[in-house]
């Protein structure tokens, strides 16, 4: 399925991992863009790289991981808890505006989206389901 009618399938599962690379872009791009602002950049920049294992299947094939880490997505393949993970990321990033304003609020706006998202596709009862664009169907 190409990306164009992914996302017109109506599946808000797909919508939320299309959501979920977008704040991960987001994450990086100002994370590293106020490193100044040093636990929640670096707080950012961990999120980022722990939802690209999370969203992007294909990286676990081009990357060795251990069966720990391998446990740990697979606890995650589960809309309810992706759901979960993102508010605690995206709380997480809503509490750098303790330290004063910052760009980091973008991607706190972003993974809300994406919590949002995976919330929907939990009510409407969708399984799991990751976009073929991203590795995930037919990885070997």
């Amino acid at each position: 399925m190409a990306l164009k009618e992914e996302l017109k399938s109506g599946k808000f599962g797909v919508y939320a991992q299309w959501s979920a690379i977008l704040s991960i872009l987001l994450l990086i791009i100002f994370g590293v863009g106020k490193l100044t602002f040093f636990p929640w950049s670096l707080l950012a920049i961990v999120a980022a790289v722990i939802m690209m294992f999370l969203e992007i299947p294909f990286l676990t094939k081009c990357f060795r991981t251990g069966p720990r880490f391998e446990g740990f997505l697979k606890f995650f393949e589960n809309n309810l808890f992706r759901s979960v993970l993102y508010l605690v990321f995206g709380f997480l990033m809503y509490l750098s505006i303790v330290g004063g304003v910052s760009t980091i609020l973008v991607p706190a706006i972003g993974l809300t989206f994406t919590t949002v998202f995976y919330l929907l596709a939990v009510f409407r009862k969708e399984g799991y389901s990751a976009s073929s664009v991203t590795g995930g169907h037919g990885v070997a």
